[in-house]
């Protein structure tokens, strides 16, 4: 909801466009080197070469690795000046399913230093919506789940949150975040 990610129209290309949307998310989900890469228990390189198998790619490791490293292709409008607007009294976090390769890409576009605390998928060996990536963000946060203003563009992500206890809501942009929190009365509108 940050940050644009081209991962469906980049795999379509790929998969010579013969997969909608929805088949080329299950296809990836499905895959047990995007779990194992993006959950930090294999290299990039072994995540390249897997993929490429798993998913029957007409190119090579290499070449999907280089390809894959652009999906994290740019911040929405108006990503940073949400993140500078909220109040330095909070503690601003992210918990995010993300590999090493999308999160230094992340870091070189200026983003990665806006938060005070990273909970991510390749470091915490956990992908939400289990439980346990927002256990241990909860943990790190040290504040009850009620407490908490959790925002994901995944459906599935916020009703784990929510059966957890957090404040979460379901945002596709920035713009739309902003909306939330300001009812919160975090930022002006």
């Amino acid at each position: 909801m940050l940050i644009h990610l081209d991962g469906v129209p980049a795999l379509s290309r790929l998969l010579d466009g013969q997969h909608t949307a929805d088949e080329i998310q299950r296809l990836w989900i499905s895959s047990p080197s995007v779990m194992a890469h993006e959950t930090g228990k294999i290299s990039a390189e072994e995540f390249a070469v897997g993929v490429v198998s798993d998913l029957e790619l007409k190119i090579s490791p290499q070449e999907f690795l280089a390809d894959f490293a652009n999906w994290a292709s740019r911040p929405f409008p108006g990503t940073f000046e949400l993140l500078d607007a909220l109040p330095r009294r909070l503690t601003i976090a992210a918990l995010s399913n993300t590999s090493a390769v999308h999160w230094e890409r992340i870091g070189s576009l200026g983003l990665a230093g806006k938060f005070d605390q990273t909970h991510l998928s390749h470091e915490i060996g956990h992908m939400k919506p289990n439980i346990e990536p927002f256990e241990i963000a909860l943990e790190a946060l040290g504040h009850p789940a009620g407490e908490v203003v959790f925002l994901d563009d995944n459906a599935d992500n916020i009703e784990t949150a929510l059966s957890l206890g957090f404040q979460a809501h379901r945002v596709l942009s920035a713009a739309h975040a902003r909306e939330i929190l300001s009812e919160y009365g975090l930022v002006s509108n």
